[in-house]
């Protein structure tokens, strides 16, 4: 189960039809938003539980709960092999090699859904949790983009047996990051926040690209990044 908080992951999980409950601090409900999102949430039959402003401080994981939170029931079928069995030729993969920072997997998550990506694997150790933090920060996407925490190397294996590039991002890169057809199926490794992808899985990358820096700060947030070549990739399959 997963637990949501703020009234825009709430309201998207409602569309998304995936709200099992919803808990909202006592005397919140005149607020006009939350008021929407009860009355979208009577439409649905979706319970809902009042609780005390204590209550909802102790049950809260990130503390900005803006009075409202929901309990998800997370998709049973996103299992990577049925994702790449669905999107075929055109699959988006990201593989986010220990980013450490909910609020950066956040946004990678929610960048994601907005360029059209398939699904992110995050490794078993040394990563981010896909946390109340990260569904937070992702403003919903968490719940139209899978997340798989697996070993990044099976997954690389997984994916190259199913005719997938991938694509690795770091400043050691021999091409510039628009020099590189990006179009097809592709999965992108985009190292964490201190140390870039591991050396090891740079030599399982089938093309790395890069990022030029024109500036002294040799290397931009790994969100940031992230959304730099994914629109890239949008723009290439849009002019191709």
């Amino acid at each position: 189960m997963i637990q949501l908080e703020g009234r825009n992951p709430v309201q998207e999980a409602l569309k998304a039809g995936t709200v099992t409950l919803i808990r909202v601090e006592k005397g919140k409900e005149r607020d006009p938003k939350i008021q929407v999102i009860l009355g979208a949430a009577a439409g649905k039959k979706v319970p809902v539980e009042f609780v005390t402003r204590q209550r909802m401080g102790k049950i809260s994981e990130t503390g900005r709960h803006q009075g409202i939170m929901a309990v998800v029931e997370p998709n049973p079928d996103w299992g990577l092999e049925k994702v790449l069995e669905e999107t075929g030729r055109e699959a988006c993969i990201l593989l986010l090699d220990q980013v450490q920072d909910p609020h950066n997997l956040g946004a990678i998550i929610r960048t994601s859904d907005a360029a059209g990506v398939d699904g992110v694997v995050i490794p078993k150790k040394g990563s981010a949790d896909l946390g109340a933090t990260a569904h937070r920060v992702s403003m919903g996407g968490s719940l139209h983009v899978p997340v798989w925490r697996r070993s990044l190397y099976t997954a690389i294996k997984t994916l190259k047996d199913d005719g997938v590039r991938v694509v690795g991002v770091d400043a050691s890169g021999d091409a510039p990051y628009w020099a590189v057809d990006l179009t097809g199926a592709v999965a992108f490794v985009i190292g964490g926040e201190d140390r870039g992808i591991n050396p090891t899985l740079l030599d399982k990358c089938d093309t790395l690209i890069r990022i030029p820096m024109m500036g002294k700060i040799p290397s931009l947030n790994v969100s940031v990044a992230t959304g730099v070549v994914l629109y890239e990739r949008m723009r290439q399959q849009e002019t191709g």
